[in-house]
């Protein structure tokens, strides 16, 4: 333009002529949204087509996901997600608030990247569902809208280390600090991270999401690449991920100590031992066990003789798995060795990074589940030690992850966790 800004403004924008509105405004009441995406809508229906989904970084406690629409408000600041920010403004506001489709306390992540509708055709188990992360918890989570009530279902990218999760299938195998997400022409999705928790690092890794549970019949997914001008040579595209064919894993052999863990490896009856399609190309070390925490040994009595030899303490960060009173067994909760004490774990946040965590120091190689809500009974006996566990997954111990400080916690046994653990069965 010759006079005026450098842009144009739609002329059905909703503020275009109040005179005490900016003309380019769209929508307001929004905090700091960290990348938005426009839904293509259902391929054969187009249902859902236009709508814009924008994730809304929040302040102090909540992250948000909203559908923004025409000249709407959406809160900020006297909202934050679902709860009061400013309690003045909250009480003073208007009743036409738009409150968000989902919103999520900073227990599970602090700096929510907005991601996309998934439209592609490859991976059919994500049809529909609006796939998003958190900047620093780097988790990858996903809605699914409830058609009968126009609620949005929340549910976390089931995560494995090297095998198939129930759903969706993917590896947990990714720079943690998730930056943005991204289509290409076939709505197939990639998200993009880095190590270090910044948005301007200069290296990264951009990563397709697959999911390995159910593919696409092959040659069903055909696409006719669009023409793209580009200034620099095109990079081909080449996964870092090996498939597989199920193939018999040796049995892994834990040290010796004091005391074997009995039943320590799955019953083929009764283990849910998940498919392994595909395996992150490094080497994986599987000689290198932990061995399952064993329970602090007493003095000896009067009746031990002074040469005979004590029990070790477990070392701090030590687990093990309880449930009715068993010890080395696959599954069951989840309890901690810190300080001198056994206590327990409690986390409404508990997650499948955390529980590969438990399994390898356990001596399993593979995580099946990652339960909460005390699924395998409460630790009413011993003192809650950890709380808001945050893990990549890769960690030696629990008391590696990122947790709030020893003992202190904002939730009660009834949220102690669990894990089921597995590894390959022998043939």
């Amino acid at each position: 333009n010759d006079r005026g800004p450098v842009y144009r403004i739609p002329p059905d924008n909703p503020f275009v002529d109040d005179p005490q509105a900016r003309p380019e405004v769209y929508a307001y009441g929004v905090r700091n949204m960290w990348r938005c995406s426009f839904d293509r809508g259902e391929p054969d229906t187009k249902e859902g087509k236009g709508r814009l989904f924008c994730g809304d970084v929040g302040q102090n406690k909540y992250e948000e996901i909203d559908i923004v629409e025409k000249g709407k408000n959406y809160g900020w600041r006297a909202r934050e997600g679902f709860s009061c920010y400013d309690k003045k403004l909250c009480v003073n506001s208007s009743l036409d608030d738009v409150l968000p489709i989902y919103a999520y306390p900073h227990k599970m992540g602090k700096s929510v990247t907005g991601g996309y509708v998934y439209r592609g055709c490859e991976s059919p188990n994500l049809n529909g569902l609006y796939i998003f992360g958190d900047f620093m918890s780097g988790r990858l989570m996903s809605l699914k809208e409830d058609h009968a009530t126009g609620e949005w279902q929340y549910s976390e990218i089931c995560m494995g280390t090297g095998q198939t999760c129930m759903f969706p299938g993917l590896i947990n195998n990714y720079y943690q600090y998730i930056i943005s997400f991204a289509e290409d022409e076939a709505g197939e999705l990639y998200f993009m991270s880095t190590g270090v928790p910044s948005a301007t690092a200069p290296h990264g890794v951009v990563y397709k999401v697959v999911d390995t549970s159910r593919r696409a019949p092959p040659g069903k997914c055909q696409v006719e690449p669009l023409p793209v001008k580009v200034k620099s040579k095109l990079v081909k595209f080449v996964p870092k991920e090996k498939l597989i064919v199920k193939t018999p894993t040796p049995r892994p052999r834990l040290r010796t100590t004091t005391e074997a863990p009995r039943r320590g490896w799955p019953d083929p009856a009764t283990s849910h031992t998940p498919a392994l399609d595909r395996v992150d190309q490094a080497p994986v070390n599987r000689s290198v066990m932990l061995v399952p925490a064993t329970a602090p040994s007493p003095k000896p009595g009067k009746g031990e003789r002074k040469g005979q030899r004590r029990k070790k303490k477990p070392r701090n960060g030590a687990v093990r798995l309880m449930d009715g009173g068993s010890r080395g067994r696959s599954w069951g909760r989840v309890e901690v060795y810190v300080n001198g004490e056994w206590g327990t774990v409690c986390d409404d946040g508990w997650s499948s990074a955390a529980a590969a965590v438990v399994c390898r120091q356990l001596g399993f190689p593979y995580v099946v589940r990652a339960s909460k809500k005390a699924e395998f009974g409460e630790g009413t006996s011993l003192r809650i030690l950890l709380d808001d566990v945050q893990c990549s997954g890769q960690e030696k111990t629990l008391l590696e992850c990122a947790h709030t400080e020893v003992g202190t916690h904002n939730c009660s046994h009834e949220e102690d966790a669990g894990v089921v653990c597995t590894c390959p069965l022998p043939n």
